[in-house]
C-alpha cells in the first residue's frame, strides 16, 4: 500500500478552495462535502495510484504526473516508490499549462 504526502502548495490549494466555498459561495456544508469527497478519492490512491490517467502537457515534465478528477477539480500527483505525492489541486477549467510545470 502507498502512503499519501501533500506538498505545501497542494495544502494551500485545498485551503484556498475551502475559503472560496465558505466566503464566496457562503456554503459551509458544500465545503465540508467537498473535503469529504476529496479525502475519500485521494485515499483510493493508496491502493491504485496507477489507475489514474497520465497528464500530457505540451512541454514535458520532470516526473510522470497523473491526475484524479474530483468534482470540478483535478488532483495532480506523482508516484515515487511507495509514496503518492499530491502536487496540486486545481479547478479543472483553469489554464493547466500555466500552472502545472
Amino acid at each position: 500500500m502507498y502512503k499519501i504526502k501533500y506538498l505545501p502548495i497542494a495544502q494551500k490549494d485545498l485551503q484556498d478552495i475551502t475559503v472560496y466555498i465558505l466566503d464566496n459561495l457562503k456554503s459551509p456544508k458544500d465545503a465540508m462535502d467537498f473535503i469529504d469527497i476529496l479525502d475519500k478519492s485521494i485515499l483510493g490512491l493508496k491502493q491504485y495510484p496507477y489507475s489514474c490517467k497520465l497528464y500530457h502537457p505540451q512541454e514535458s515534465l520532470k516526473a510522470e504526473c497523473r491526475f484524479l478528477p474530483v468534482k470540478n477539480y483535478l488532483v495532480f500527483f506523482v508516484v515515487i516508490e511507495n509514496i503518492v505525492e499530491i502536487h496540486r489541486i486545481i479547478y479543472a477549467k483553469m489554464n493547466l499549462e500555466k500552472i502545472i510545470k
